[in-house]
């Protein structure tokens, strides 16, 4: 009996690359507002010139569940608006996210749409580990309530194997001649700020 490889791909339609980021910064109040901050704004503008730049034109862009009553979740939408007004990629929402991350990760590794695609996933912080366990990469640490700085790659080769995931830091991205170079029809803001640690922020 073969082995089975915890988090492999099950499927051959994979993608080629999946480049996996928490939505922008929120505001601190906690009052029900479920927009972007100030920061955050920032951050999705520069991140839509960034990822072209560094990692190639997405062929797709998917979101965290947006609650179309409430607006609840609105920030993984608003997250990859610059994004595809940089590219030109329409943003789908992935409804069932909400209740499965996880699954929506594996149909992911099993829609042929996606075969040898570069996607770009804006999630919610608290849901991504399960989403990247659909994507079969089984050890992702939990997400810190005010880290808004990682960026996760994820790299496939082959059916079975797990993806090379590679963990950056997008204040660093953001020095990087990829970056600095880049030209894109966006504007030109300032970077965001690094938030303060969750134990000291006001």
């Amino acid at each position: 009996m073969s082995a089975v490889v915890l988090g492999a791909a099950p499927v051959e339609a994979l993608p080629r690359q999946v480049i996996l980021l928490r939505h922008g910064d929120k505001v601190a109040s906690g009052d029900g507002n479920y927009n972007l901050s100030a920061n955050g704004l920032l951050r999705a503008i520069n991140l839509g010139r960034l990822i072209p730049a560094c990692f190639g034109a997405p062929t797709h862009i998917r979101t965290f569940f947006l609650n179309p009553d409430t607006s609840k979740n609105a920030r993984s939408y608003q997250s990859a608006v610059p994004l595809g007004v940089a590219t030109g990629i329409n943003i789908s929402i992935s409804q069932a996210s909400v209740e499965d991350s996880f699954m929506d990760g594996q149909d992911i590794l099993r829609k042929a749409a996606y075969k040898g695609g570069n996607l770009v996933l804006f999630w919610e912080h608290r849901r991504m580990p399960d989403l990247a366990r659909g994507l079969g990469w089984a050890t992702m640490p939990a997400i810190g309530a005010m880290d808004f700085d990682q960026i996760f790659v994820l790299r496939y080769t082959r059916p079975g194997v797990p993806p090379q995931v590679e963990s950056l830091s997008q204040h660093k991205l953001f020095e990087a001649p990829c970056f600095r170079q880049a030209r894109s029809p966006l504007p030109t803001v300032p970077l965001p700020t690094v938030p303060l640690p969750q134990s000291v922020a006001r």
